[in-house]
Formats: structure tokens, sequence, C-alpha cells
């Protein structure tokens, strides 16, 4: 079984045909051969972009002035390591005066709750104590929670792919401040196919991937998840394909051409290229003989091709007799010498 590469377009600059041996008679003699359905699976050509599997945004939980960035682009780092930090005095400040609201309001608790024992003070004011102190604590804990995540820490060991902000830079919570990768996790190419194509598509369906950074190189990777629905806007469906392991040195951001490769099969009309004999776009014309070997010039619509054979989408059925070389002299309606050719396997 022999893939076939798909292309937009299709177009022959000039015509080849063999030398046809010419009989004694007016009649031309053609070679011919009986048009027929073949078994084939038609891969899809498609590209994208290589990404890191777990590439993640890193940021902030708190605005604030960037104090320190001790990390490079490109950098690998171990799990735990600091990124980046905060200026921390003003943060450190709201800690402290939460620390102070929270322990006023426990001296406060404690000194309602001995009045009243003492039949001084009444239940309402101890259970407006109680909940002052567990506001004051509540606010101690966002005030902690700022402190601590001031920094941004490495979530695991990784690569930091991209620097988004600068030293002494006014960030806001949660603005993206990193692009980090985790280390070994694999890398995706994410790429788009049509609604035709899609349908063909299975998990596990096998890939072939060249970078052009690597001429001449070819990865291998599967299509790990297809979408169930369609981008807005661009109409294509988005396939995400994993790359198997390798020892390439691979990079986020590089532009990857990817053939897929369906198990699913088509039953297709497959012609030898030296059949056709003028094409335009995805238009071509043949000559087919009739039961009196009379020639009739058929447009046909061309799906698909590879060096040597066309796949057709339209125009010839299984049985005809279709003339693969020997056309040159052929005007509609001749009479011609068939000499029959075993069709390629």
């Amino acid at each position: 079984m022999r893939p076939l590469y798909h292309a937009v377009t299709f177009s022959l600059a000039t015509l080849i045909y063999g030398v046809t041996p010419v009989a004694a008679a007016d009649e031309p003699v053609v070679h011919t051969e009986t048009v027929r359905l073949e078994t084939y699976t038609l891969p899809i050509e498609t590209s994208g972009v290589l990404a890191n599997q777990s590439e993640q945004t890193l940021s902030f939980k708190t605005p604030g002035i960037v104090a320190k960035i001790a990390v490079k682009e490109g950098q690998r780092v171990r799990a735990g390591e600091q990124i980046a930090i905060l200026d921390r005095e003003e943060i450190a400040a709201e800690v402290a005066q939460a620390e102070a609201y929270r322990d006023d309001a426990r001296r406060n608790l404690e000194r309602f709750n001995k009045l009243y024992g003492s039949k001084v003070a009444p239940l309402e004011q101890v259970q407006s104590a109680e909940t002052a102190l567990r506001v004051a604590s509540a606010r101690l804990k966002v005030a902690q929670f700022n402190f601590k995540h001031s920094e941004i820490l490495a979530p695991s060991d990784g690569v930091v792919l991209r620097r988004l902000i600068e030293p002494n830079e006014l960030v806001s919570a949660q603005r993206p401040a990193f692009v980090f990768a985790q280390e070994n996790a694999g890398w995706v190419i994410r790429v788009g196919v049509s609604d035709k194509e899609i349908v063909r598509l299975r998990e596990g369906d096998k890939a072939e991937v060249r970078l052009d950074a690597y001429p001449g190189q070819a990865l291998s990777g599967d299509v790990y998840e297809t979408a169930a629905k369609a981008s807005p806007g661009s109409g294509v469906f988005e396939v995400e394909v994993r790359l198997h392991p390798h020892e390439t040195r691979l990079l986020s951001g590089m532009v990857a051409r990817v053939t897929l490769t369906p198990k699913a099969e088509e039953q297709l009309v497959m012609i030898p290229l030296s059949a056709i004999i003028s094409a335009g776009g995805k238009n071509a014309e043949v000559f087919v003989l009739d039961a009196n070997n009379r020639a009739h010039r058929r447009r046909i619509v061309l799906r698909d091709f590879s060096a040597s054979q066309v796949a057709v989408a339209h125009g010839l059925k299984a049985g005809e007799t279709l003339v693969t070389r020997g056309a040159t002299g052929l005007v509609e309606g001749m009479l011609a010498t068939p000499v029959a050719l075993a069709s390629n396997p």
C-alpha cells in the first residue's frame, strides 16, 4: 500500500507521454488499462508549532513592584527554586498590622468573657467580640497569603521559556510573568485540519513530523487528542500530536510540518499520471474508449496525487477503459487500437 500526498493545487506545465507504437492502419495504437477501485490510505498534510506538553504561565498572586528576577530565559531550575520576588516591605507591614488587629481582638474577647462571667457584660458583647476575632484572623490569613505568594517558585524541575516582566516594574495580580515548562514532560504539536479530515482521524493514528530547523530529519508521533468543535472564525478542528521520545534538541515555537496517517482506508479510483492530457487546478482531462474502441475526452476532478499516480474524486467509474499512453493524436470519436496493460497493484 502506497501513501498519497495531498496537494491543494495540481498543475502540469508539460505533458509526458511514452513512445506509442503506430499501426499501419489509420487507427492509432494506444496503451490502455481498465479503471478499478483501489484501497488507499490518504495521509493528511498540515503544520503547527512545537510546544512543551506541560507549558504553563506563572504569575504573582498579589500586586506589587518586582524586586528581583533570579533566572534568565532558557534557564533550568529545580522544584522550589526562586524565580522572582516582589518588594515585600509594604506586604510585611500589612502582615504586622493584621497580626496586631488579631491580637487586639483576642484580648477584647478574653476581657468580655470575664465580664460576662461576672454578670457585667451581656452575651451580645461576647458574640460581637468573637466575630471581630474571626474577621481579624481572616484578614491575617489574607496578608500572610499575599506575603507567601509575593515570590514565584518553580513548581517542578523545568525550564523558564519566557520572561514577561522586568525588575522594578509594577505588576498586577495574576498578570503572566513567566512561561514555564516541566522537564521531560514531552513535546506536542497542535495542528488544524478540515471537517473532511477530522472525521478520518482517531486517537493513536501515526504522525510524521519534520522541523524546518532539522531538514531531512523525521520524528514520529501519534494523534493524542482531536477537538469536538471547530475553532470560531477559522472553522478548523484542532488536533494534538504527541512526539515519541527522541534525542533531538527541541525548542518551544519551532515550526513543524506534520503528516497524519489515518488508520481508515478508502476505496478510490487510481490512474497513472501519464493518462492526464491536460490539467488546471483540480480539474483534468483524459481519454476513455467505449465498447467500440472510440475515444472520448472526459473531464475529471482530481483529489490527490503521488509521483506516479492520481486519485480521482469524480469523472471515472470502475470498469471503464482508460487511455494511459498514446493519446497525443486522439480526437473525439476517433477509432483507436487498444493495447491493454496491467493496472498497477
